[in-house]
């Protein structure tokens, strides 16, 4: 384990998202009997606000800013051990031609992906394999929803996001320093053949 940064930790929410959403959803759907069209899966995750969308729904993960380090332990090499926390934003795009149902698909997929969040077990399921230790506090989650933009024809787009904090445990690494040492006394100075000289 290294330090994560703000990309590896948007990557982690995105690659979570797209792992465990397609069950998540499913699951949805029978609870509150639904097909696809009314509680669609997303067909684009990224981690960039992209110029233009062009596929709907789309879920756009962003770090905002790292709010925190707060060195915790030591690992058994004496690397420092912190947790980080970032704010993090997951965006929500969806369209339709009818404006009530543009509007329920997106307060709906911003329900179960909230769900999704809260899953702590499985949001920490996913993490270990990376062998990372994530979490998401809970009372920061807040959502925040757009109004209803018309565009091409009768089409509607509406938009959302879920705002949160992510913690991550990042070590820094150290080099070795006896290593350095080694490889420093070992090297030939340019001067030595001339210093014999003298």
């Amino acid at each position: 384990m290294t330090m994560q940064g703000a990309y590896n930790a948007k990557n982690f929410v995105n690659d979570y998202l797209k792992e465990d959403l397609p069950t998540r959803l499913l699951k949805y759907r029978n609870e509150w009997n639904l097909d696809d069209e009314n509680l669609p899966d997303p067909v684009r995750y990224l981690v960039y606000e992209p110029i233009a969308l062009d596929r709907w729904p789309t879920l756009i993960t962003v770090a905002i800013s790292m709010n925190s380090i707060v060195r915790e332990d030591y690992t058994t090499r004496l690397d420092p051990l912190y947790f980080v926390e970032y704010s993090m934003r997951t965006y929500i795009w969806v369209k339709d031609d009818d404006s009530e149902q543009c509007t329920a698909k997106r307060d709906r997929l911003t329900t179960v992906i909230r769900s999704a969040l809260l899953d702590d077990p499985c949001l920490n399921l996913y993490a270990q394999p990376n062998n990372l230790e994530a979490f998401i506090d809970e009372s920061t989650i807040r959502e925040e929803y757009s109004d209803l933009t018309q565009i091409k024809g009768e089409r509607m787009l509406a938009g959302g996001y879920l705002a949160y904090n992510l913690r991550l445990q990042e070590v820094v690494t150290s080099v070795d320093v006896a290593d350095s040492l080694d490889e420093i006394t070992t090297e030939v100075s340019p001067l030595e053949p001339l210093l014999k000289d003298l």
